[in-house]
């Protein structure tokens, strides 16, 4: 049974940012964190959302995080022994080496939880600024005309909670001055849509934005002027771990939710019923922003059926079984709902957005509420469909 200073000694050894590369992740520095694909799951469409800070590391997609030893496990789906072995092995230590690395980690636990904190509370106050200064959106105007691009034009009204504005900068890399100083390096300014995201108890922790074209007809191209790569139009600020959009209806005694990841998915889903008569008063539409928000973290992962790593190994991805520590942010839905339809996108991999499914089914399941799961067709998203129903 090896003691927490081994277990710390061990970890202190990993370069954890080589270890993810190893497993076959492809990083690049994004200021102080290390950022790309993600060797469990890759990482989503774009290979963003694996990131990696100081000797931690957490993914959007996979809605899951850990230290080098977790890294593996998940990766390999060996256990903890195996995982420890593959590191190098545990070194015996003295009493006093125990005792001066217990002292050192919890000091740097400390630090690191400080940190994290006034890291967090910032973003959530920059992010909280720019919602301030956007305006609530009116019937007809920009955001209507995104929408209405999409084919989402008229019927239900979008959450009043959610803002436009005209003019937000887009962060991407750093610049450095003639004095060396380093500020982040603003490479798209533009109107965008803000939504604000909530937690369980409807506090604001978060800001998704999405930047659209100077017409409003869909989502703004930005490119990376040094590299050419195209960057994602959406951008969340804050922290948005177990967090939620309203995109529509009210929170007051609502009866049916409607749960997906994408705001334009989920919206989509609510026009298309209002057109066909079967919108209720009781009905209520949230997005989780992100996959992993979705069915929340699962207790392991799983192997998917064909996909490789860039190793050869089968690629691992969340499985179906939730994680129910209720110190690990996820998704409460209010008591009153009696239905809960899950939504996934066909345009995303199929084997992983069932089994995040799943995983959102055997969270949830409780007496007395349904739970169903609908499926966009394959290879298209629910905006697809209904755009093509135009």
């Amino acid at each position: 049974m090896l003691s927490p200073a081994q277990i710390e000694d061990l970890k202190a050894r990993v370069d954890l940012a080589s270890l993810a590369e190893q497993l076959g992740a492809k990083l690049r520095r994004s200021g102080r964190h290390m950022m790309g694909s993600c060797p469990i799951c890759g990482g989503g469409k774009r290979a963003t959302r694996f990131e990696i800070k100081g000797s931690q590391w957490v993914c959007a997609v996979c809605g899951d995080g850990g230290d080098a030893i977790k890294l593996i496990q998940a990766v390999t789906g060996c256990d903890f022994p195996a995982a420890v072995d593959r590191l190098g092995g545990a070194r015996p230590l003295t009493r006093e080496e125990e005792a001066k690395i217990a002292a050192v980690r919890q000091r740097r636990e400390a630090a690191r939880q400080a940190e994290q904190e006034r890291y967090r509370q910032k973003e959530i106050e920059a992010a909280r600024l720019i919602y301030d200064r956007g305006r609530a959106l009116q019937s007809g105007g920009a955001i209507s005309r995104y929408f209405a691009a999409r084919n989402c034009d008229g019927g239900p009204g979008l959450a009043p909670g959610l803002r436009g504005a005209a003019d937000v900068p887009y962060f991407h890399g750093e610049t450095v001055d003639h004095t060396g100083r380093k500020s982040p390096r603003v490479v798209h300014r533009g109107p965008a849509l803000l939504s604000p995201v909530h937690d369980n108890d409807g506090a604001f922790i978060a800001l998704h934005i999405t930047w659209l074209k100077p017409d409003f007809s869909g989502k703004a191209e930005i490119v990376d002027p040094e590299t050419g790569e195209l960057l994602p139009a959406k951008k969340v600020r804050g922290s948005m771990g177990g967090g939620h959009i309203v995109v529509l209806g009210s929170r007051e005694t609502p009866r049916r939710l409607f749960k997906g990841e994408g705001i334009e998915t989920v919206y989509s889903v609510a026009t298309a019923l209002y057109r066909l008569g079967r919108l209720r008063p009781g009905d209520l539409f949230w997005s989780s922003v992100s996959l992993g928000n979705l069915g929340g973290r699962a207790i392991c992962t799983v192997a998917h059926p064909t996909l490789k790593g860039p190793t050869g190994r089968p690629q691992r991805i969340p499985g179906p079984v939730p994680d129910l520590n209720p110190a690990i942010p996820s998704i409460s839905i209010p008591a009153s709902i009696e239905q809960l339809v899950l939504l996934g996108d066909g345009d995303s991999d199929p084997f992983l957005t069932t089994k995040t499914l799943e995983r959102g089914r055997a969270r949830y399941a409780r007496d007395g509420l349904r739970i169903g799961i609908a499926m966009a067709e394959g290879g298209r998203d629910f905006n697809d469909m209904l755009e093509g129903s135009a």
